[in-house]
Order: structure tokens, then C-alpha cells, then sequence
């Protein structure tokens, strides 16, 4: 299986036909539904930003305000494109994140099918100071897919920084997680490594993890995208399979489930655990 992440990282689009082209330019399609692609996260905000539809924000709060208050047709827009992409492009989409309204505001990301079916959602569990302050609302459980590629989770923004997260996830058997992310421009790498890497090495999946590189409002996001995997079966023992995106290039690699195996079976952590400590979370029983 193939694995890409997208960054944004010098795209100039300005419409949703400049979007989708800058996709098509930047990945090759999958063939054989054999594809993973992560997009990053406030991917939906990016784009609405540069189509001029939030008027012209001067913070990140208050480009958030504004497109809150774009229309329900709006967002069916946006989804119904991120569908097509993943037909095109015969892949497995997570296409970053959004922010839905249902009952309270939620922070959610998707997972859709290489034949544009929407396979579920995956709400954002913890806030940062910022987004409590934006007024979002948490989500309770953390979801695990069933796909033709394996079983599959998506952790967003934040939740990289909450190991219960990626322990649930683990728990209940998923083996890649998709991470949407969004890191500040800046000294930024230990912070990152912190998550996701910490993440997978606690748990023993692949991560696909998109990090958001492009200015909004201001504000200037900018951190490598990676493909994270056990130390054990990676060179040097690095936990990293791939980096890269910040000139703009996919950062791909491919996800070898039989080699992970092999390091799950010759020291299955998981099993030394307490699963019953994690239900709060799960939603459901975990493994």
C-alpha cells in the first residue's frame, strides 16, 4: 500500500478548479485502490480563504467567525469535491479538516472511499486554549474503519498530544492512523515529534501525518509532513519512513503491513495492557 501526505505548500489555487488541479499536478492516482492520501488540517478554511469568501479576515478567530457563517450548500460543495478527487484518483481520501455544526461545533475530518463513498466522520476529541476559546465543542469517541487497506483511524490537530487518543485507536486495531495537522510556523520540531512519532512508537501503527503549509489570515503555518512507522523497521531506527513537503512535493512512502507485523509479533506490547481503563473512549469494546 501507498501512502501520501499534501502539505499545500506553494499552491496559488484561488478557485476549487485551481484546487483540484493542484492535486491532480501533484499526486499520481493510485491504481488498484492501493492509494492513502492525507490532506492537512483547516484545509476548508484555506480554500475558502483564498476563493475571497470570508471577506477579509485579520485573525485566525476571526476567519473562523466567518465561515461558520457560510451557507449549508457551501460545505456539501466542498465534501462533493473531495469525493470526486477520491474517484479520480482511485485512492482512500482523508480530506482534512472542517468545521460542522451539529448540535455544537465540531472540528471533523472524513474518510471516503476510492469510489467516492463517504466511509464515516472522526470528530477532534481535545481543544487547545484556542479552539475552547473559538467556542468548539469536544467529541467522545475515537473511530476505527474497516477499508480494503486495512483498518484505519484519523486523529486531528490536537489529539496528537493526547496518548489516550492513539491508545484507543490501537486498541480497538487500527493500523494506520491519518493524522491532519496544522503546527505554527517556527521552532517547531520537537513540539511535532512529541506527537504523531511519540504516538506510533507507544502503539505500533503507521501514521500518515499532513501538516498544513500556507498562510491564513495571517497567521503562517509550516511544519514537515511525515510517515511515521515502529523504529524497528525503519533506518537508523528513526521512526520515519518519509519528510518532506515544505517545497510543495507529496510525501509518500510505502506502508509495509507484513514487516510491521513482524515487529508487532516479536514484542506485542499492546498486550501487556489494561484495556478496560481506556472504554470511556472507545465507544465500544477495545481488542
Amino acid at each position: 500500500m501507498r501512502a501520501a501526505a499534501l502539505s499545500f505548500a506553494g499552491s496559488d489555487f484561488i478557485t476549487r478548479q485551481g484546487f483540484k488541479e493542484h492535486v491532480y499536478k501533484t499526486v499520481p492516482p493510485g491504481g488498484d485502490d492501493e492509494l492513502l492520501l492525507v490532506f492537512p488540517q483547516h484545509l476548508a478554511l484555506l480554500l475558502a480563504f483564498r476563493c475571497k469568501e470570508l471577506g477579509q479576515p485579520l485573525s485566525l478567530a476571526e476567519a473562523f467567525a466567518a465561515f461558520m457563517k457560510l451557507p449549508h450548500s457551501w460545505h456539501r460543495e466542498y465534501l462533493n469535491m473531495q469525493h470526486e478527487i477520491a474517484r479520480s484518483l482511485s485512492a482512500y481520501l482523508v480530506p482534512g479538516s472542517l468545521w460542522l455544526q451539529d448540535g455544537g461545533i465540531y472540528s471533523s475530518s472524513c474518510l471516503i472511499s476510492p469510489g467516492g463513498e463517504m466511509l464515516g466522520y472522526q470528530r477532534q476529541i481535545f481543544l487547545s486554549r484556542q479552539e475552547r476559546e473559538l467556542g468548539l465543542s469536544r467529541g467522545e469517541e475515537a473511530e476505527v474503519f474497516e477499508t480494503g487497506i486495512g483498518r484505519l483511524g484519523i486523529i486531528i490537530g490536537t489529539d496528537a498530544w493526547y496518548p489516550e487518543v492513539g491508545r484507543v485507536l490501537a486498541l480497538k486495531g487500527a493500523e494506520v492512523v491519518c493524522h491532519c495537522g496544522a503546527l505554527s510556523a517556527g521552532e517547531n520540531r520537537w513540539l511535532q515529534l512529541a506527537g504523531m512519532w511519540q504516538q506510533v512508537q507507544q502503539n505500533q501503527f503507521f501514521c500518515v501525518e499532513s501538516q498544513l503549509a500556507a498562510e491564513i489570515a495571517g497567521q503562517k503555518f509550516a511544519a514537515e509532513s511525515l510517515l511515521h512507522a515502529p523504529c524497528e523497521m525503519t533506518a537508523g531506527f528513526e521512526g520515519i519512513l518519509a519528510r518532506g513537503g515544505l517545497g510543495g512535493e507529496p510525501v509518500s512512502a510505502e506502508l509495509d503491513k507484513e514487516k510491521r507485523l513482524q515487529v508487532v509479533n516479536s514484542y506485542p506490547l499492546l498486550k501487556l495492557l489494561n484495556p478496560m481503563a481506556y472504554e470511556d473512549m472507545s465507544g465500544g469494546e477495545c481488542k
